[in-house]
């Protein structure tokens, strides 16, 4: 049986085994795996990155970048709605901006009518809604089917899409 001596060494002469030796081989080993887990990740990234842009190429197309490009949508009549100013159904007055676009099936001959009508129709429906209801991503996504399936109803059909260009809610 060994006993420790007041000055930290055993009593036969030995002294404890350093924990800071440990600790640092514990530092390295996480440090390296950490390191090795990035570099993987990076790689593997840019393997999808590749095969994604050779698959476009041997379609035909041009690659899109890495943050994207423009969509094209052939037979496609984009009309920019004023930018809608109201406040939403809270108690404290909270304002809400959207700036949209319409996308047409066709190019109406009443489009700039039928925009006022849809303007008119959004406002009315933004002033029932509340924050809460349009809070992160989900909202925005719930918001944005919500005014789409309301523009389709007012425009008897003629409009293909109600794009959502700008969104601030103060």
């Amino acid at each position: 049986m060994t006993t420790v001596a007041e000055d930290g060494k055993l009593a036969d002469g030995e002294q404890e085994p350093r924990r800071q030796l440990s600790t640092l081989y514990f530092v390295l080993i996480v440090a390296a795996l950490t390191l090795a887990a990035g570099g993987m990740g990076f790689l593997s990234g840019l393997r999808i990155l590749s095969s994604a842009q050779e698959t476009v190429r041997s379609e035909g197309g041009e690659p899109l970048g890495l943050l994207g490009g423009l969509q094209r949508m052939e037979g496609a009549n984009l009309k920019a709605l004023a930018p809608i100013v109201t406040n939403l159904a809270e108690s404290p007055p909270v304002w809400i901006r959207l700036e949209a676009s319409l996308v047409f099936h066709e190019s109406p001959d009443d489009a700039d009518a039928l925009a006022a009508r849809i303007s008119e129709d959004i406002v009315g429906f933004l002033r029932t809604i509340s924050v809460k209801q349009i809070e992160g991503a989900t909202g925005f996504q719930h918001l944005s089917e919500d005014l789409n399936e309301r523009v389709r109803v007012r425009s008897s059909g003629r409009v293909r899409e109600l794009v959502i260009q700008g969104l601030i809610i103060e």
